[in-house]
């Protein structure tokens, strides 16, 4: 490559913002970071609802944009570009100056209950409770539908209902991002893989615009929708009042970035045709890109669309990955965090001393990771985690062991619906989960591939949206990028341990299936 760019990205999330300036010329360089906090709000009178402050996103991308620059010492002109990673799926609802008219309705809102009902739920012929016609149409339209009463659509329908006064005042629906992208730039834009998320949105390759006839079937005005782009496209140039709260210099090119289902596969080095990672965050995935517009509608995964232009990420979710050993942390391991904080080390280092002391299989002990449900392969609100088989002698650091284990064998059931796709003998790893060595271990015995632990596991949104704005600015291309993302090591799958996961994933598989009855009854 030669030149060396440095690039500002945010990686906008729930609980906070994570600013990162970055160095790219023959690798990535993280310079410096700045996590800056806030909070959701749970508005009360409100079933289900969950907002934010968008001023807190914003005086989080300033704040973090100065800190960085100041730790680095370097020169607000010196920036060649700023891109953005966010959560998705937030409805937030601006007038024509771009002011929010109520405070954001952020991706795990489920106000729009009743919208959903009636909007997917209601007729004769029905398939999982599903209209069985509304479902085929989105099928046919986006690949996949609005599952769940907090997508986009039925909160754009619930404020059109509930707050007519200000709804008679909205000019556009925006996503996280596209708040972002207006406040530096002045314009009102969208990236595909955002757009692809309301379920509105035609992902046929020869159609790529807002449909019109699902926004007339369920109430949206289109002139409420934003002028969509690529992920690489210019959202603008930095102008001059967000240079000044942000502490830089105006001009400076804002890429269009993507949300962070899009970003972290390009953040892992999935940037070419049928690359594979597998992801374990709070939530987590397994994802290929493909330029191919797959469904397995049996396995409750599909082709959406991602930041490379051109391609779909083929993805099969999980509602709690990692989440499920923070959760363990919290509520199982006393011992080990007094003892990590005598010892000034981590607790998740000490658990996985714990947990490599331990047999694979964990002496036959099984956890299932649905602490929040289950999404793919078989999509249950009802399902919950549990150890299974424990007995007298079980002790936690087996049940440590187990969680694991069980989040692999979620990752390998979530891979048996890829078999459409030629998926390589190497995945790569990333989120938290990729940061511990035996379970980049556990994962490649598991599921019996090569894992490849990508070295800035957690940061992997915005390494992703940096990819993003270089190809942006045309500094690489996306076959170039691949090169440039540092990895950590690679784990072989050991032949000697493949008969106890076999025999306990089969095991696996059966809990499940042998009691979503009684999930259903406990906790409909």
């Amino acid at each position: 490559m030669g030149d060396t760019h440095a690039i500002l990205a945010h990686d906008v999330g729930t609980s906070g913002t994570k600013s990162i300036l970055m160095e790219i010329a023959d690798t990535i360089n993280i310079k410096a970071t700045h996590l800056t906090e806030y909070d959701v709000i749970y508005p009360p009178g409100i079933p289900h609802a969950a907002e934010q402050d968008p001023k807190d996103w914003w005086n989080a991308i300033c704040s973090g944009t100065k800190q960085v620059l100041q730790r680095t010492r370097m020169r607000p002109e010196a920036i060649d570009a700023i891109s953005f990673s966010t959560q998705a799926q937030c409805a937030l609802f601006v007038d024509e100056a771009g002011n929010p008219l109520d405070n954001p309705y952020i991706w795990i809102d489920g106000r729009a209950m009743e919208e959903f009902e009636k909007g997917c739920r209601s007729g004769l012929l029905k398939i999982e409770g599903y209209n069985l016609f509304k479902v085929i149409k989105f099928l046919r339209i986006t690949n996949g539908g609005p599952g769940s009463a907090k997508d986009p659509l039925w909160k754009y329908a619930w404020f059109k209902k509930h707050k007519p006064g200000l709804y008679s005042k909205l000019h556009k629906m925006l996503d996280v991002k596209d708040y972002l992208t207006f406040k530096c730039t002045g314009d009102f834009a969208c990236s595909m893989d955002s757009a692809n998320a309301t379920w509105v949105f035609d992902t046929r390759k020869n159609k790529l615009q807002w449909h019109e006839g699902l926004c007339k079937r369920y109430g949206i005005d289109m002139g409420h929708l934003p002028e969509v782009r690529y992920s690489t496209d210019l959202a603008g140039e930095l102008h001059q009042d967000a240079a000044r709260e942000m502490g830089l210099v105006e001009g400076i090119p804002v890429i269009m970035g993507g949300i962070d289902a899009s970003c972290i596969p390009i953040g892992s080095g999935s940037t070419a045709e049928n690359d594979t990672h597998v992801y374990a965050g709070t939530s987590g995935w397994l994802s290929t890109t493909t330029s191919k517009r797959l469904l397995n509608i049996g396995m409750f995964e599909a082709s959406v669309i991602g930041a490379i232009p051109n391609y779909y990420n083929f993805i099969g979710l999980h509602e709690t990955s990692a989440g499920c050993l923070a959760w363990a942390k919290d509520h199982l391991a006393d011992l080990e965090v007094k003892q990590a904080e005598q010892d000034g080390t981590s607790v998740f280092a000490l658990l996985d001393e714990k947990v490599s002391e331990m047999p694979p299989g964990s002496n036959k002990v099984i956890f299932t990771p649905w602490l929040y449900g289950n999404r793919s392969p078989k999509e249950d609100t009802h399902v919950r985690g549990a150890f299974f088989n424990l007995g007298l002698q079980t002790r936690r650091r087996e049940m440590f062991r187990a969680i694991l284990e069980g989040v692999a064998f979620h990752a390998r059931w979530l891979m048996e619906g890829f078999g459409k796709l030629d998926l390589p003998e190497t995945f790569s790893y990333i989120g938290g989960g990729a940061k511990s060595d035996i379970w980049c271990q556990i994962m490649a015995d598991v599921l019996q591939k090569k894992i490849q632990a990508v070295q800035y596991a957690q940061d992997g949104g915005a390494i992703g949206a940096a990819v993003i704005a270089m190809v942006g600015i045309n500094a690489i291309t996306f076959k170039e990028a691949k090169n440039l993302i540092p990895v950590s090591g690679l784990y072989e799958p050991n032949p000697r341990n493949k008969e106890i996961y076999d025999k306990l994933f089969v095991a696996f598989k059966k809990f499940h299936e042998n009691n979503r009855s009684m999930y259903r009854f406990l906790n409909s």
